[in-house]
């Protein structure tokens, strides 16, 4: 595995200030995967510069062919180019179109093939990004052990994409009483999306790119094999295809889907030659062999529910240990360990839609300007709080793509404070207070030093032990809430007195 701040250090050793003033203009790059991280930002936090692995071999990308080409970023390459050697004799090839990369990596010593195509001769292969009929081929040299320095631009052909239009092409309605209890679905990579949401905005189909590949997910494996549903499940399929009418596989434990799709259907275990696989999300045993289908251009189907083993797991987080999160959470989707109700829904329609990056997004940008509230992030609330709290429960450490959004939660945090709360000053529910209190507390529990989160000193919190008075009269039926969060690690002692409806709590600091 790459050690970021090693792999960072390496590449931009020598490298001076960074100058993109020229002739040409970059555009953003978009991270999808655990495996991918930035190199470098522009001042709008915009991805410029990155650098993943796959397989055995290794990536850098940049946002425009014309870094390739600029002697002002000569040392940068070759470093990115040392770097994506398998062996310090390894030859570098340069696709004809960067003539002038080859001139930069002769002058510095490096041993390169001009003019070069494709070979697996070659250590490292330097192209642009404009040219797929080579993409099986690029992948199966990267996966091999290969490096591969890549640039390209795509403000060009930017359009919005029409995938949850055709998946939901002639369905009215997504009936999902087939006859199990959903769970539901934490949505938070960058090239996932939903196409059933409830009014709660908890949802319960949704699909995703990654990579050359395509996936959907139901969070009901009955949902699968349900005729109420079958005009989805062919819209599904096709979409996954991408256009290859290729053979379709179905795991025998879901033989009853074959009843719904085409004859080219058959019940079979994973294999290369398919172009659509369906399955369960109930085991781990394939995950590998899921990732590289789905990165290499696969389509896969899946459902399940989470619920059960989360019931059956009493402790831990769903999102992160069920066994189809291990599969899903690379691809940017998760099945949540809370059941929902089998109802009958409308599919989402053309517009904006609640997404946890988005709403995330939103989120910290009124914070941090401390703008207020309105709509639709007034009403995604609730929804982002518990997202939130889930995402949380998901390991960060060696994976880029979470930790970055820690880091950005993190910063929220300390740039607008923990919201303090009395007698006087109460939080309401579903407000900006509230969500950031829950934020915290998630975040507290993900850290070695919670006092990190504030700009105070932990002695300067709070002093300790402390007792807090709870009133806990409740006239109505309704249960009472108590959120609380502490930021040191503490003992929790609870004292309940039934005659006078009230509890006591101490907090006895266990810090040193």
């Amino acid at each position: 595995l790459m050690n970021p701040s090693a792999t960072y250090e390496l590449l931009v050793d020598g490298v001076g200030p960074w100058d993109f003033t020229g002739g040409f203009v970059p555009c953003e790059l978009l991270l999808v995967g655990e495996d991918a991280y930035p190199v470098l930002l522009s001042t709008k936090k915009q991805v410029l510069i990155a650098v993943s692995q796959y397989g055995k071999g290794r990536m850098v990308v940049v946002s425009h062919e014309g870094i390739l080409k600029d002697p002002k970023f000569s040392q940068f390459l070759r470093n990115a180019v040392g770097w994506l050697k398998p062996c310090p004799e390894a030859l570098v090839g340069v696709h004809p179109r960067l003539d002038s990369l080859s001139q930069v990596l002769l002058g510095a010593g490096t041993q390169v093939q001009v003019g070069a195509e494709l070979s697996p001769s070659l250590g490292v292969f330097c192209m642009d990004a404009y040219d797929s009929s080579q993409a099986k081929g690029i992948v199966d040299f990267v996966k091999a052990g290969g490096g591969l320095l890549v640039g390209g631009q795509a403000w060009h052909h930017a359009n919005l994409s029409l995938d949850a239009e055709f998946l939901l092409r002639g369905v009215s309605e997504l009936d999902l009483v087939t006859g199990g209890t959903p769970s539901t679905l934490l949505l938070h990579g960058a090239l996932s999306f939903p196409l059933c949401l409830d009014r709660s905005l908890r949802c319960f189909l949704a699909a995703a790119r990654y990579g050359r590949g395509r996936l959907v997910v139901a969070t009901h494996e009955s949902q699968l094999c349900s005729p109420k549903l079958a005009k989805f499940l062919l819209n599904a399929v096709s979409w996954l295809d991408a256009g290859r009418k290729g053979p379709v596989g179905v795991d025998p434990k879901l033989q009853k889907l074959c009843s719904l799709l085409p004859q080219a259907t058959q019940v079979s275990q994973l294999a290369g030659d398919l172009s659509v696989y369906c399955c369960s999300s109930y085991s781990d045993r394939d995950a590998e062999k899921i990732h590289a289908f789905v990165a290499e251009g696969g389509g896969l189907l899946v459902g399940g529910q989470a619920w059960y083993w989360a019931s059956q797991n009493s402790g831990k987080a769903a999102v992160a240990e069920y066994p189809g999160n291990r599969i899903l959470n690379r691809f940017g989707l998760s099945i949540l360990g809370q059941s929902g109700q089998a109802a009958k829904h409308r599919p989402v329609g053309p517009g904006e839609h609640y997404h946890f990056r988005r709403a995330l997004l939103l989120f910290s940008t009124r914070v941090q300007d401390c703008g207020e509230l309105t709509e639709p992030l007034k009403g995604w609330l609730p929804r982002l709080t518990q997202d939130c709290a889930a995402f949380l429960r998901i390991p960060a450490r060696d994976c880029p793509a979470y930790a970055s959004l820690h880091r950005i939660l993190t910063k929220v945090l300390r740039r607008s404070g923990i919201p303090q709360v009395s007698s006087r000053c109460p939080v309401k529910s579903n407000s900006k207070e509230a969500v950031l209190l829950c934020m915290a507390t998630e975040l507290s529990l993900t850290m070695t030093d919670s006092a990190a989160l504030v700009h105070k000193a932990a002695a300067e919190v709070c002093a300790l032990p402390v007792t807090v008075e709870i009133d806990g009269t409740n006239p109505g039926e309704e249960c009472v809430s108590l959120p609380l969060m502490w930021y040191h690690r503490v003992q929790w002692l609870w004292h309940k007195s039934f005659s006078e409806k009230a509890w006591t709590l101490q907090c006895r600091s266990l810090l040193p």
